[in-house]
C-alpha cells in the first residue's frame, strides 16, 4: 500500500495531533484497515515519550484496536506503549541465539508481566534443531502461546504483491487470524457450518 504520509510527520508535529490531523496522515486500505506507515527513509527525529504518548492517546480514542510494531525500541519502556493496559507481543524465532535474546528482554523488562506478554514463534517448524515445547518454554521461562508456520513462499508472494497476507488463506492467515479474535475477545475460531463426514 502505497502512502503518503508516515509516523515521521505525526511524530515531529505532535503538538497539533487531534483526530482531524490523524486522519489525514492514515492510508485507508479496502479492507477497513487505516494505516499509519514506517517512514520510507531513514529519519533521523528525535521521538520523546510526550510525542509518542501523545499518538496514542489520539489513536485509541478514534479506534477500536491500535496496533504498533515498535521494533525493538526499548527507549521507550517508559511510554504508554508498555502501559499496563497493553498487550505486548514478543515475536522471536526458534534458534540458540534468539531464544537467548527473547530471555534477556523477558528477564529485564517483562519478567512481572503476566498474560499481556504474548510469546510468538515465528517461521515455526515444529521440533525445529531438535528443540521441543518443552525445550523452548525452559529457555523462555515461559511458554509460547503462538506459532506462526514456516510458510515462505506465501509471505514472499504476498510481499511481492503487497496484498496483506491475511487475505488469502494460508496457514500463516490462519495463524494470524486466530491471534486476532483472540486479542478482540472473539473465540479463536470463527463460528461455521458443522461439517459431516461420511465414512464408506
Amino acid at each position: 500500500m502505497a502512502t503518503e504520509y508516515s509516523t515521521a510527520n505525526a511524530l515531529q508535529d505532535f503538538s497539533r495531533l487531534d483526530a482531524n490531523f490523524l486522519s489525514g496522515l492514515l492510508a485507508k486500505h479496502s479492507s477497513g484497515l487505516n494505516v499509519l506507515a514506517a517512514p520510507s527513509e531513514f529519519n533521523q527525529i528525535q521521538t520523546s515519550k510526550e510525542a509518542v504518548d501523545k499518538l496514542l492517546g489520539v489513536a485509541r480514542a478514534n479506534f477500536d484496536y491500535v496496533v504498533v510494531d515498535f521494533g525493538s525500541r526499548l527507549d521507550l519502556k517508559d511510554s504508554d506503549l508498555f502501559a499496563d493496559s497493553a498487550m505486548l507481543y514478543l515475536i522471536t524465532q526458534v534458534g540458540v541465539s534468539e531464544l537467548r535474546n527473547a530471555n534477556r528482554l523477558i528477564s529485564h523488562f517483562f519478567v512481572n508481566r503476566g498474560r499481556d506478554l504474548q510469546i510468538v514463534l515465528n517461521r515455526y517448524i515444529p521440533h525445529s534443531l531438535g528443540l521441543d515445547d518443552k525445550h523452548i518454554s525452559k529457555a523462555l521461562t515461559r511458554p509460547a502461546q503462538w506459532t506462526i508456520p514456516d510458510d515462505y513462499a506465501t509471505a514472499r508472494r504476498t510481499r511481492n504483491t503487497a496484498n496483506p497476507i491475511v487475505l488469502e488463506d494460508s496457514p500463516i492467515s490462519r495463524a494470524i487470524t486466530k491471534m486476532a479474535r483472540t486479542a478482540c475477545g472473539l473465540p479463536a475460531e470463527a463460528p461455521g457450518k458443522k461439517r459431516f463426514k461420511i465414512f464408506s
